[in-house]
């Protein structure tokens, strides 16, 4: 099963959250409206401070905000920011140790499905995270 982490998805429900509320918020207050546990969004907060996709002001009136603006912000710049580069397997990682890379059949076949999955995850922005499916779906009929 492929699947994207746990902190990871984490992550993008902090994001959707900010992108919504779209005003600084402290550690304590994402974790109130996120119903995540403390410890770990201090530790998303910290991971998404540090790939830029957050800004953070201390004092009275600081906390943490989208650093740029919602539909700048894709899915997959939120699960690289966590988990690292998008790898479905050891050789489309660009650090990958595969022991017979240099022979494999399905290496290039697996580098066009990870770049496939990556541009899916790139088009799916906080925007669209925000916007409610039900009626997203109605508009597509």
């Amino acid at each position: 099963m492929l699947r994207i982490s746990r902190l990871a998805d984490y992550a993008t429900v902090i994001m959707r959250n900010m992108s919504v509320i779209n005003q600084a918020l402290s550690a304590a207050e994402v974790a109130q409206c996120t119903a995540i546990s403390l410890p770990t969004v201090r530790k998303l907060l910290k991971q998404l401070l540090k790939a830029g996709l957050l800004v953070s002001e201390r004092g009275t009136h600081g906390g943490y905000q989208l650093a740029r603006a919602p539909e700048l912000i894709s899915l997959a710049d939120i699960v690289e920011a966590i988990d690292g580069p998008l790898a479905l397997t050891e050789c489309s990682h660009p650090l990958g140790n595969c022991a017979i890379s240099m022979h494999c059949v399905n290496k290039e076949n697996w580098l066009v499905i990870n770049k496939v999955v990556k541009e899916a995850l790139s088009e799916v922005s906080l925007v669209r995270m925000a916007q409610n499916i039900g009626q997203t779906h109605e508009r597509n009929r």
